[in-house]
């Protein structure tokens, strides 16, 4: 922890904690795949054999005193369980798991070895000491002559921000096909701005000084402003594309984020992904139903409303003509929406079908491939 910074402040984890593992498992599923296919295609430019890495920088025991499985059995689970595991049996897939109390530590090296002998392909690395020195140190190696990073991604999910740090984090996005996952308790930070004894960790947290500027703000506007910094903090590191929050709000008010930060459009598309898996109607925010942290019971995700992604859509291409990669890539990147599922058939269909858009396609071909369209005046 950093000298002379309060000790971190804690928070009921049951309010939102299912949530977050949902959002987590969601993104691996896709994510492993996906990034073991790249080490595999990549495997002639590189030393050795392909290897991924998966970071979870405040590891915690594995497993609470409830039963409920923490973010190291899950991450380890979406691995060693995934239906195209037995696919990258040459990918070699290692964890670091870092945390600073030994007790902690103790119990998670017991819950690891319960799973019994690993894969071949499937190395575990349990490591004692602080986020921010253990992985910075990993990093420092990479740094090295002749040395880089392998893909990695991390999940950074600290007791208190107090214990996060923008120039570890923003160090790992500086490699590229790294990504990470960042737990920011938004409410917590938007309450200590401006207090005494809380620069030193703001500034580390941000990685600037201009989370001052959210000393005169209040309410709303002071936390749309710390957001907005945070996430454009992670998406100024040179190998960040894209940087995505996703709300976890409890019913006693308080607001906490998970932000991604994206190397490119795929991790983006997973990332809206594992964030409609959760929230099936909104795709931006999960709310806890109680304050024992059960989970609201979503609505079909038949009553998804895509009029702001159509309207979107009208403002972006007003009357000129558009392709359907236009229109995907504009969903994507500009809007919550996914473009698979969202954006043909609950979308421009229906505007087609209304009158709103006009569509020209190739003799005897139906759907968007291929076609061009343009919004009626």
């Amino acid at each position: 922890m950093l000298s002379g910074v309060a000790e971190p402040v804690l928070w009921n984890l049951e309010l939102h904690t299912a949530a977050k593992h949902q959002v987590l498992r969601a993104y691996l599923d896709a994510w492993v795949p996906v990034m073991a296919q790249q080490a595999l295609k990549m495997r002639h430019r590189m030393l050795g054999e392909p290897r991924l890495l998966l970071v979870d920088g405040f590891a915690g025991p594995g497993r609470y005193a409830t039963g409920e499985v923490g973010s190291p059995l899950i991450m380890l689970d979406a691995v060693l369980s995934h239906s195209a595991f037995e696919r990258f049996n040459n990918v070699r897939f290692i964890f670091l798991f870092i945390e600073h109390d030994q007790r902690r530590i103790d119990r998670l090296r017991e819950e690891v070895a319960e799973l019994g002998a690993l894969p071949a392909n499937v190395s575990v690395h349990v490591e004692h000491g602080e986020f921010e020195t253990t992985f910075g140190a990993v990093i420092d190696q990479a740094t090295g002559p002749g040395h880089r990073l392998v893909p990695t991604f991390a999940f950074i999910d600290p007791f208190g921000y107090s214990s996060a740090s923008m120039s570890i984090a923003g160090r790992l996005l500086d490699f590229p096909r790294c990504e990470t996952l960042v737990f920011l308790p938004l409410s917590h930070v938007h309450r200590f701005v401006g207090r005494e004894g809380q620069d030193a960790a703001l500034t580390s947290l941000f990685g600037c000084e201009d989370w001052r500027e959210a000393i005169e703000l209040s309410g709303a506007a002071r936390s749309a402003f710390l957001l907005a910094l945070f996430e454009r903090q992670l998406a100024s590191r040179d190998g960040v594309a894209h940087a995505r929050s996703f709300q976890l709000r409890t019913q006693d008010g308080l607001d906490y984020r998970l932000v991604f930060g994206l190397g490119h459009d795929k991790g983006l598309e997973i990332a809206k992904d594992a964030m409609w898996k959760v929230d099936p109607v909104g795709g931006t925010s999960y709310a806890a139903a109680t304050k024992s942290g059960q989970e609201v019971l979503f609505a079909s995700a038949d009553l998804v409303d895509t009029g702001p992604l159509l309207a979107h859509l009208r403002v972006r291409f007003g009357t000129e003509w558009f392709t359907i990669e236009q229109a995907e890539e504009c969903t994507l990147i500009e809007t919550p929406f996914r473009h698979k599922g969202h954006l043909k058939r609950r979308t421009l269909h229906l505007a087609e079908r209304d009158g709103a858009l006009q569509v020209e396609r190739p003799p005897g071909r139906r759907g968007y491939d291929d076609a061009r369209m343009r919004f009626r005046e």
